[in-house]
């Protein structure tokens, strides 16, 4: 699959089977994020693979959105440095290459949000370090259309100046 396809296909899923991921895939997921743009190279994340199906459920106890992570074969949690005030912009950039080097091999992912502090706790990050967001994976229960409803480019897009016709 190629970057552009993986743009255009990936979704974000919620329900996921029962099947285990690779250790190889978790591995090429996490190097995935490694290899992302951080603000002046900084690289100031730690990544905590969480893939222990009781912890994963307890990141799904402490989520007010996210319960359906309880069902993922595993979750990331993207901790950053928060002295940068780029640090919410670097763990985006991590999270999105992982989640296209996962839909490469055709595991699915989503975003969502937890209760820090309690988190914290759980995962036992310090309190100089933010938890800045989790993401849960694994295999989606029925197959991805990859359809997604967007507005034109041209509605969101503009030439030289905001709001000035794209062509």
């Amino acid at each position: 699959m190629d970057v552009f396809e993986a743009i255009e296909t990936r979704l974000e899923i919620k329900e996921f089977d029962d099947r285990r991921v690779d250790e190889t895939v978790k591995q090429k997921v996490l190097d995935a994020g490694r290899l992302a743009p951080s603000g002046r190279n900084l690289q100031h994340w730690q990544f905590v693979l969480v893939d222990d199906p009781e912890d994963v459920g307890r990141l799904g106890e402490l989520s007010p959105t996210g319960g359906w992570v309880a069902d993922a074969d595993f979750a990331v949690v993207v901790c950053t440095d928060p002295q940068y005030d780029f640090n919410e912009l670097d763990a985006g950039r991590a999270v999105t290459h992982m989640q296209l080097a996962a839909w490469e091999d055709g595991v699915g992912s989503r975003i969502y949000t937890v209760d820090r502090p309690a988190v914290k706790e759980f995962l036992e990050i310090p309190d100089d370090v933010d938890l800045t967001l989790v993401a849960g994976f694994g295999y989606p229960t029925h197959d991805v259309e990859g359809v997604k409803d967007r507005r034109p480019l041209e509605e969101v897009a503009s030439r030289g100046r905001y709001g000035r016709p794209l062509e």
